[in-house]
């Protein structure tokens, strides 16, 4: 869209303010569906074990989660490394529909569509494929020292304790 040119007669200002206002008013057509189809975005993703498939919504939330009866073979950590790997991957595959939704809506204007992708890019990276799914996760802290038992205190001066 070329900006309006003003300054010349009365008719063809009018026409170019027209003209301008229509463009303005095309333009935000095109981001509110872009916005209202981004909101509607779900992506599926299956576990290669076939423990666990998920949704995840354009934010990035776990938006539904099946758990296969097969979890009951694998220890709670694996579980849980399972599912977020699996989230990871759905939410890395987020960028990849709000490119197809921005170039399908027609969004033209240079870097407003590479911006828009690039910030789902920035926010759910794709994850290393030769990472283990536990790889970024953090790991508990070493279990506390033992307490020691509690011993009489045999140099106590005080009075006598009695119940």
């Amino acid at each position: 869209m070329t900006d309006p040119v003003f300054g010349g007669d009365e008719i063809r200002t009018e026409q170019e303010i027209a003209r301008w206002a229509a463009g303005v008013a095309a333009k935000a057509e095109k981001y509110q569906a872009v916005s209202r189809q981004v909101a509607d975005v779900t992506v599926d993703e299956a576990s290669g074990d076939g423990l666990v498939r998920l949704s995840v919504t354009a934010s990035g939330a776990l938006a539904s989660l099946e758990i296969s009866d097969k979890s009951r073979e694998v220890s709670g950590a694996a579980l849980a490394a399972t599912i977020m790997a699996t989230m990871r991957r759905a939410q890395s595959r987020l960028a990849g529909r709000v490119s197809e939704i921005v170039a399908a809506v027609g969004v033209d204007e240079p870097g407003t569509a590479e911006a828009l992708v690039s910030s789902y890019r920035r926010r759910f990276p794709e994850p290393a494929p030769d990472a283990p799914p536990w790889a970024d996760q953090v790991r508990p802290s070493a279990p506390p020292p033992a307490r020691r038992p509690v011993q009489d205190d045999d140099d106590w001066d005080g009075p006598a304790v009695t119940e």
